[in-house]
């Protein structure tokens, strides 16, 4: 259930009960009042009362008519006590004998021949009517109360205390009502805040792997989905951080390796040359030829670094136009191939395409492919070595394979070739034979043209850098 149902329900809850609270007070009351005044059963109390009040006035009159011989003075006592008592249905008798002397006229009723036969005080309650007897001299007092209810002052006495019961046992039905609602909402909301609490110091305290294990479907599902989802990421960050700073101290090594190796040649020979160690002419012009080696080496170094950094933080532009692919690779295999064969590498261009166009940096694709030849003529362990091209297209992309029949790599250092100042093995420490910054650096040209590069291994023995690029679907050269 979620939290916003929750709380309708206990909100409905918190409306409707004083409500019923209201009714149920409200009922109480009357039920209090009825207790104490009889309101329900008035008549009843009432004249309960009026015949327990009317039995002592009669005890009082008879005392005044004993030894009375003044009849009419009774007849006016009972004219004035049956006025009195009219309203309250209680009536005042006087016999002589059985015979009724005054008034005239009474009710006749089962048990009046049962207390004429008594001589001395008697009552007699029959269902809803009372009697009461009283002998005075010759004559026979009785009183009758036709409304009479035995047990009146128990039932409003219970009417009051179920009034007084009731209101106290409202309100602790309403305590525990609001405890429960409390507990039903509060509980949907702090258990899932402890939750990510704890998760939150897992996190803190450096345990990235921690997820948190929520099934409820409420609001907080959608919290401890994000959170899962931040500490996922946040893991990749620090990996990728901590991948960062291994790179970062290897970037450092190699440059300092790569640097230092042609620093000291050049050392070296220039104090050779100080020294007079190079003596002739044709020594001192073998050491001034090495020099200018080692420090093109070191310039193209700087350079393929410096072009590197530029592509890395995206301050590099690329001067994009459309371009007949298989024109231009034939062009640039045409100019490249006498230039390779004489450093041991053999370039045949085996299927191209035509009128298929792609986008690029003419210059910088130049670069790209100029330095994946520069790896097979540097790297090989044969005297001669062919690289072979293939220029494909599927539905939206031209695919470019450059494949030699060189040493290769181990499997596991294909996904680092294009790895800044990666070397798969020791044959390729040697910083004449490439800096290690090269096919990183075309990895970045390749990109940033919207394309990928991948590089795999030869069945037969070689390696294999395939090139993907989207076609240009207005098919016509810029």
């Amino acid at each position: 259930m979620t939290i916003k149902r929750r709380l309708l329900i206990s909100n409905f809850l918190m409306l409707v009960m004083p409500i019923i609270m209201t009714i149920v007070i409200s009922f109480c009351v009357v039920l209090v009042v009825m207790g104490i005044t009889g309101v329900n059963d008035f008549h009843s109390l009432k004249d309960g009362r009026a015949f327990d009040n009317a039995t002592d006035e009669v005890t009082v009159l008879s005392q005044k008519w004993s030894g009375s011989s003044e009849f009419s003075k009774i007849r006016s006592d009972i004219d004035s006590f049956n006025k009195k008592y009219n309203n309250d249905q209680v009536f005042l008798f006087i016999y002589e004998g059985n015979d009724l002397l005054y008034p005239s006229a009474s009710p006749y009723t089962p048990s009046l021949d049962k207390v004429l036969l008594h001589e001395e005080k008697y009552i007699l309650i029959v269902d809803t009517t009372a009697t009461y007897k009283v002998t005075v001299d010759k004559y026979t007092v009785i009183l009758e109360c036709n409304n009479y209810t035995i047990n009146n002052h128990r039932a409003f006495g219970n009417y009051y205390y179920i009034g007084i019961f009731l209101p106290i046992s409202l309100i602790i039905l309403i305590y525990f009502l609001n405890r429960a609602l409390t507990h039903f909402v509060f509980k949907s909301i702090i258990t899932p805040i402890d939750i990510l609490v704890y998760g939150v110091n897992q996190i803190c305290d450096g345990n990235l792997a921690y997820r948190i294990e929520y099934d409820k479907k409420d609001e907080f599902a959608q919290i401890c989905y994000d959170f899962n989802d931040m500490a996922h990421r946040l893991s990749d960050m620090v990996e990728a951080r901590q991948k960062d700073e291994i790179s970062r101290r290897e970037l450092i090594a190699g440059i300092s390796h790569d640097l230092r190796t042609p620093l000291t040649s050049i050392k070296a020979y220039v104090e050779g040359l100080e020294k007079g160690v190079a003596s002739t002419p044709q020594v001192q012009k073998r050491y001034f030829e090495t020099i200018k080696s080692k420090t093109s080496d070191l310039e193209y170094i700087i350079n393929q670094l410096f072009l590197f950094s530029k592509l890395d933080v995206g301050e590099f532009p690329l001067y994009m136009e459309g371009i007949d692919i298989g024109e231009e690779i034939d062009n640039l295999v045409n100019n490249l191939r006498n230039e390779y064969a004489q450093k041991g590498l053999i370039i045949n261009l085996n299927r191209n395409l035509k009128n298929v166009f792609v986008k690029i940096d003419v210059m910088q694709f130049h670069n790209v492919i100029q330095n994946i030849l520069e790896n097979s003529a540097k790297y090989k362990k044969e005297e001669i070595v062919v690289t072979e091209i293939v220029c494909i297209e599927d539905i939206t992309n031209v695919i470019i394979t450059l494949t030699d029949n060189g040493p290769g790599v181990p499997n596991e250092a294909i996904e680092k070739l294009f790895e800044l100042f990666y070397r798969s093995d020791a044959s390729r420490k040697n910083p004449s034979n490439g800096s290690g910054i090269g096919l990183a650096t075309a990895k970045k040209i390749i990109n940033m043209m919207n394309g990928e590069i991948r590089a795999k291994n030869v069945v037969n023995g070689g390696l294999a850098i395939v090139i993907t690029l989207p076609i240009e679907k207005s098919g016509e050269k810029e």
